[in-house]
């Protein structure tokens, strides 16, 4: 069949788009490892047993926002939050059945527009880097050292605080909608599955509300996601959680211990590498050679002597 002429650009467009979307479907990987371990992307069904879930927090902050939610807020679908959400389904002319699935997401985000948020320039050419401010809840993107643009960002609760450190992007996929909205970029941080992912849930923005990862609106993420490749330096910086001096420091130990320790051998001179939050060879041998200038012992004496010298054991 020949097409005319007039809507051969039309055509052509369209076949862009969808080798374009074929092809992201085709390389959109499995879930990374944090999705399974972050926040589920099943529905959410009532039971006779209260469901604990880290997703039922958000749903509670935004019903209590809306009017239809007035109990604690935590983690439990109970009876009132069942009852809060039909009544909510029912005023958007959606089944008041009390699951809370894609549907009732969306609706529950109706409303939320994003901030606008201005870039210096055009999209950058150079190294970027890009660095998360828990205690501001911003990411910050930084070409060749200089900041370009700045986003608003969700961080951890304070149950599960976004892990300070020096990390890298080590994976990066599509999701369609759900919890990890559009977009996500896993980093390898060592104690736990961590990302930088969209969301469903755009209220929480602006807040402490995620089980660890940094949530971004899908605009933003999707943005974010064209300029940065697998292997790009994420420092996160803000909140630390209570740190253990007590446990073992021994070679391979992991921990955010580790990386506060690894940010005072830095202040002191010492060159412990990267704050990857590991007690590899660089930061062993960094500490043993601090530990000979001071006088101090070796092993767990060592640290617990070095921590009270750079003044952090009550952090």
């Amino acid at each position: 069949m020949r097409v005319p002429r007039r809507f051969r650009g039309v055509a052509a467009l369209l076949a862009v788009i969808v080798i374009s979307l074929l092809g992201r479907a085709a390389a959109a990987p499995e879930n990374p490892a944090f999705v399974r371990n972050d926040e589920p992307a099943e529905p959410l069904v009532p039971s006779r047993i209260p469901v604990r879930r880290n997703d039922v927090y958000d749903l509670k902050v935004r019903l209590a926002e809306l009017g239809f939610y007035s109990g604690p807020i935590d983690d439990v679908y109970d009876e009132t939050a069942v009852s809060a959400v039909k009544a909510f389904q029912k005023s958007y002319w959606l089944t008041p059945d009390g699951v809370v699935e894609k549907t009732t997401w969306r609706a529950l985000g109706h409303g939320v527009t994003r901030p606008f948020t201005e870039a210096v320039g055009e999209p950058p050419e150079g190294r970027i880097e890009i660095v998360v401010d828990t205690s501001t809840l911003t990411l910050t993107v930084l070409v060749d050292g200089n900041p370009w643009r700045e986003y608003p960002i969700a961080g951890g609760k304070w149950t599960d605080l976004t892990p300070v450190g020096e990390w890298k992007i080590v994976d990066k996929g599509y999701k369609v909608g759900g919890p990890f909205g559009s977009r996500w970029m896993a980093l390898n941080v060592p104690w736990g599955n961590y990302g930088i992912h969209g969301t469903d849930r755009p209220w929480s923005i602006g807040s402490y509300a995620s089980a660890g990862c940094v949530r971004m609106f899908n605009e933003d993420i999707e943005e974010l996601y064209d300029l940065v490749d697998v292997g790009t330096s994420v420092k996160i910086k803000g909140y630390l959680p209570p740190l253990d001096w007590n446990r073992a420091f021994v070679y391979g130990t992991e921990g955010p211990e580790i990386v506060v320790l690894q940010e005072g051998l830095r202040q002191f001179g010492f060159d412990a590498g990267p704050c990857d939050g590991i007690l590899g060879e660089r930061t062993d041998a960094m500490l043993d050679e601090m530990a000979s200038l001071f006088g101090f012992g070796r092993g767990r004496t060592a640290v617990r002597d070095l921590i009270t010298v750079m003044g952090i054991r009550g952090r």
